[in-house]
């Protein structure tokens, strides 16, 4: 099958197959005579793995490898990587959230002292004299 047929098959867009292939995330398939990839089956479970690992926040530096695994070596090993992998992609997605919650907790303090102001005031309630600016400059902070 040729790349849009792959692409079709396993979810992922034409240019991201070949983004993954150029930085050696997927093996690159053999060509036909006429200069076209030729994708196997076997390459269409190869693209769904790596789009589910990406989908679930693996590193794209950490889903090569695993790839390789999951093809030559045993379940064991597969099991080890992908529980490291997984395990390191759950602390950045915590670490993510947490970081969201306090950017959302930021904005609704903003949000509620410039809704509670009248027109001609030049304070924000509850917090120091014109402070619109500094507060959106903190909340990089």
């Amino acid at each position: 099958m040729n790349i849009q047929e792959a692409a079709a098959e396993s979810g992922l867009s034409p240019d991201t197959i070949r983004f993954y292939e150029r930085k050696g995330v997927l093996p690159r398939p053999p060509r036909q005579t006429n200069g076209y990839r030729n994708y196997t089956p076997d390459h269409v479970r190869t693209l769904r793995l790596a789009k589910g690992l990406r989908h679930l926040a693996v590193p794209l530096e950490s889903v090569a490898p695993m790839i390789a695994v999951a093809h030559s070596g045993t379940c064991g090993e597969v099991r080890a990587d992908l529980t490291d992998a997984l395990s390191e992609a759950l602390a950045e997605t915590d670490r993510r959230l947490n970081d969201l919650v306090h950017i959302r907790d930021h904005l609704e303090l903003i949000l509620a002292g410039l809704t509670a102001m009248h027109l001609a005031d030049t304070t924000v309630p509850g917090m120091a004299p014109c402070e619109c600016i500094r507060l959106v400059s903190a909340a990089a902070e």
